[in-house]
């Protein structure tokens, strides 16, 4: 009997080491806080600070799931098309980080903007922070099946930067605003919702992003692509594949609905919390004053 046949191990397989699998996970700490501030806390900003309309934010929202319904597949198939030495994954995932720490920090500053300039402000940056997220994010997960071809070790890394992934959302999700809240008392903002403590949390926050998003990129490996003979898909024909594939359009369509009433869900969280929080310390003031 052979030694590879007594340890199990098939050389086909392509096996990832234990610290590249945490590498890899740790990269989803940054790119899952980002998200879960904007879907927990954007509305919120927009609506309670920037005194936006509450019904052009509530159609911003759905233009921008729409659109990224159509801008996920497009940048799979830029993706699977990159030709470089550095491999598909890494190269997107870097220009991606950096682009959207840029555009996630934007859309928390609104420069004293006022009237339309701020609403067409507030849009453009909307969009464009779903772009650039959407330009880091396919790469990355599509970059985990990637890791190994071995079915019973794929299964075992893809729980790692879903752990990862749930810790930065429910640490955002649960602490968020009394991190914007310390800030902007440290600041000596009387308004607790005030614009400085959603910039700094955002600034914060990104610094965090690049930093996990560069230990991924540094100590996981991957494949040159340049000599590739793979044939590339045209837009045209990735868009003729998706139309003819009933099932993968219900996916897609299951897929954005559920985005969506994910952060209806959790801005409607967030604002009942607000109301009543600001009802308990309404209530507190008229029992100490009588």
């Amino acid at each position: 009997m052979s030694m590879e046949t007594k340890n199990n191990v098939n050389p086909k397989y392509k096996h990832v080491s234990a610290r590249e699998k945490y590498c890899f996970g740790i990269g989803a700490i940054g790119k899952d806080a980002i998200v879960n501030l904007v879907g927990a806390f954007l509305m919120l900003y927009f609506t309670d600070t920037l005194y936006l309309a509450p019904a052009f934010v509530g159609v911003l929202f759905f233009v921008a799931r729409i659109w990224d319904a159509v801008n996920d597949p497009m940048m799979g198939m830029i993706v699977d098309n990159t030709r470089s030495r550095y491999g598909k994954f890494r190269i997107w995932l870097i220009i991606g980080t950096l682009a959207n720490s840029v555009v996630f920090v934007l859309l928390f500053h609104s420069f004293n903007l006022k009237g339309t300039a701020l609403y067409v402000y507030v849009s453009v940056m909307y969009i464009l922070y779903g772009m650039t997220y959407t330009i880091m994010d396919v790469p990355y997960w599509s970059w985990l099946p990637n890791l190994t071809n071995d079915p019973r070790e794929r299964e075992k890394v893809s729980v790692i930067p879903r752990f990862f992934a749930s810790l930065a959302g429910f640490s955002v999700a649960t602490f968020g605003l009394y991190v914007i809240h310390g800030l902007n008392k440290a600041a000596g903002e009387e308004n607790l919702y005030a614009e400085h403590g959603y910039t700094v949390f955002a600034i914060i926050i990104a610094v965090i992003f690049i930093v996990t998003i560069g230990i991924t990129v540094f100590n996981v490996k991957e494949e040159a692509t340049l000599g590739s003979k793979a044939a590339k898909t045209s837009l045209k024909q990735a868009f003729h594949i998706i139309i003819q594939n009933d099932q993968l359009v219900a996916f897609i369509g299951l897929l954005l609905t559920f985005n969506l009433c994910t952060q209806i869900a959790k801005s409607f969280a967030v604002y009942y919390l607000k109301m009543c929080v600001e009802t308990n310390i309404y209530t507190l003031s008229l029992n100490l004053q009588s």
